[in-house]
């Protein structure tokens, strides 16, 4: 890769740096919320009950509205790239 300002000037192998971790841990997201998202499926099946899908959300720490959209595989967490 082409070198790109001052030669001299650190910050820019920094902005480098920082933006390939930026990218690696965008990945590594990714990964998680679609293991979260299985696991929040194998847990409420279609039919769970009110109680069931409360000790999820109280254990994910995560809110009603989503703990029931991840039941469905239509939501974006299901699609880890």
């Amino acid at each position: 890769m082409a070198e790109i300002g001052d030669p001299q000037d650190g910050r820019y192998p920094e902005l480098r740096r920082l933006g390939e971790e930026e990218r690696r841990m965008a990945l590594e997201l990714q990964e998680i919320r679609a293991q979260i998202a299985s696991l929040v499926q194998q847990l409420l099946p279609h039919h769970a009950r009110t109680e069931k899908i409360d000790e999820v959300v109280r254990a994910s720490g995560y809110s009603r509205t989503l703990i029931d959209v991840l039941r469905y595989k239509d939501h974006p967490w299901h699609r880890a790239q």
